[in-house]
């Protein structure tokens, strides 16, 4: 220890020196360097099963059922906002090969501006359990413009999923009333017909009665989950729940420069420390070998 303290003793001047100018040129360095705003956006989805037809009970009433979506959502979220088609429609949104000042004819033009965007862009669960999208930009306006944008985005591209299956559903129960409805039909000419021609055959009439009714039955069924389905598919729901939309930056997020300052100067002065330590031992190795 006290060798260490008479090395650094004897290189003082040189330690200092060579820290303070480090310093000097961190410092100009760090001001030449942009300044960097950051907006984020604070949401959660909704549970996927609030858009289910399922909620609606025979008796009238609605089943009870959490409001927002489970840790496989937030996932679906994230992959949807680090999806190929979201950096494209970004990029187009808000010309980001431009305010890069990406050459558009260079072959890796739109790798360049995906490496720059991912460096300034995030998303992820915070600890509320909520969903944090953040993005940084030498332009505040810019930064808050992106983040809000994004998550709209993400909220339509979310419920165009959600609900695209849904559709599908709807159709196979249209199908399915629109079957129903043509055994009503027949059912009832084949009863009508039958009590005319035969009215005495009152056996052949109570089958076919029966059958009208269970076919009746079976069609208000199908028609009740159509008219559910359906009406839950129109409805121009978010799937996002929003606590913080992104407001335009006062202060910057980066560089902290005396940080940067501070890193540097610490950085060389233990650098020339090792050093220096490395040529005193050399020295006396030198000498012990002489």
């Amino acid at each position: 220890m006290f060798e260490i303290i008479h090395i650094v003793l004897k290189w003082i001047k040189p330690l200092i020196g060579c820290t303070i100018l480090v310093g000097i040129i961190s410092a100009a360095v760090s001001m030449m360097m942009p300044n960097y705003y950051q907006s984020t956006v604070v949401f959660q989805p909704m549970n996927p099963g609030l858009l289910d037809r399922s909620i609606f009970s025979k008796d009238g009433t609605s089943k009870p059922i959490y409001m927002f979506g489970t840790k496989t959502d937030i996932d679906r979220i994230i992959s949807l906002s680090k999806s190929s088609s979201m950096l494209s429609w970004v990029d187009k949104t808000f010309d980001l090969m431009k305010h890069y000042e990406i050459n558009v004819d260079d072959e890796l033009a739109g790798f360049k501006m995906g490496e720059k965007f991912n460096s300034n862009f995030s998303i992820m669960k915070n600890a509320q359990g909520a969903v944090d999208l953040s993005i940084m930009d030498t332009n505040p306006i810019l930064a808050r413009d992106i983040a809000n944008n994004m998550a709209l985005r993400l909220d339509s591209l979310n419920r165009e999923l959600i609900v695209g299956k849904k559709r599908d559903q709807v159709a196979i129960l249209k199908k399915e009333v629109d079957h129903k409805k043509a055994i009503v039909s027949k059912l009832t000419t084949d009863l009508t017909q039958m009590i005319k021609s035969n009215p005495s055959d009152t056996v052949t009439s109570s089958i076919l009665r029966k059958q009208l009714e269970g076919t009746i039955g079976d069609l208000e069924t199908a028609t009740t989950s159509y008219d559910q389905s359906k009406a839950i598919t129109e409805q121009n729901l978010s799937t996002l729940y929003y606590f913080e939309m992104a407001t335009a930056a006062k202060k910057k997020s980066k560089p902290v420069r005396s940080l940067l300052v501070l890193g540097a100067m610490a950085f060389t002065f233990f650098l020339l420390l090792f050093l220096a330590i490395f040529v005193e031992k050399f020295k006396e190795y030198q000498k012990a070998l002489a």
